[in-house]
């Protein structure tokens, strides 16, 4: 007999964000238009283009992660009861979850 995976004791919020935040995290890393001029002007800049380059993808990352937190967040607030006895048995997300993180987070951007 298998043995229910082990939930910790945190908010139903931060087991979505547990849930979901590698696959938010590889979107946010993602170069949009603007990130990959950036690319191209750090290849043409050398060293120093490089590294002020490197920092501001990082700096738009993370700028974009902070808007999925906050979408998450308000998401998980519209979880029924059984969808969080789900999540807290499973530790997964229902199926709609993710598109609606991605249009809040397009709301907030």
């Amino acid at each position: 007999m298998t043995q229910p995976k082990q939930i910790p004791n945190v908010t139903d919020e931060r087991l979505c964000w547990l849930a979901v935040r590698e696959q938010v995290g590889k979107k946010a890393r993602k170069p949009g238009l603007l990130g990959w001029l950036q690319v191209l002007g750090t290849i043409m800049g050398g060293g120093q283009g490089a590294r002020i380059g490197g920092d501001m993808r990082r700096e738009a990352a993370a700028g974009k992660m902070t808007h999925y937190t906050f979408a998450v967040d308000d998401a998980a607030r519209a979880l029924t009861a059984e969808e969080r006895q789900h999540l807290r048995s499973t530790g997964e997300v229902p199926d709609w979850f993710l598109a609606d993180v991605e249009r809040r987070a397009a709301e907030r951007r």
